[in-house]
């Protein structure tokens, strides 16, 4: 399942990205570069009655410690290694125009009604 909300009219940023799988939950805030995973609880209910309208439970939560460089100098470091032919972590010209093509075909599907089919 996906979700996307684009709201540019209250005052906080928001960009998550949630993950669920059958053991728990991901989520990747990359505002603030944290990753934090939600296990489903492992809590039984021993009242039948209730069990019944039980669902999933909140266990242990972990948030995993990842680096965070300053996004500006990353991306100084990554233009100047591509300047000097090294190795650079950064999107290609052939890359950026499959975005394009696909962010088209998504536009053209969406006003058409139809599937649009897009080359390998």
């Amino acid at each position: 399942m996906s979700s996307h909300l684009v709201n540019w009219l209250t005052p906080t940023k928001e960009r998550l990205t949630v993950v669920t799988g059958e053991k728990g939950m991901f989520v990747a805030d990359t505002l603030t570069a944290d990753l934090t995973f939600y296990a489903n609880g492992q809590v039984h209910e021993s009242w039948d009655d209730i069990a019944q309208f039980g669902g999933v439970t909140e266990g242990d939560v972990t948030r995993f410690a990842i680096a965070k460089p300053e996004p500006l100098r990353t991306e100084h470091e990554n233009f100047r290694d591509a300047v000097l032919g090294k190795e650079a972590d950064i999107v290609t010209m052939e890359q950026g125009a499959r975005v394009v093509e696909v962010c088209e075909a998504m536009i053209e599907s969406a006003a058409t009604g139809r599937f649009v089919e897009l080359r390998n």
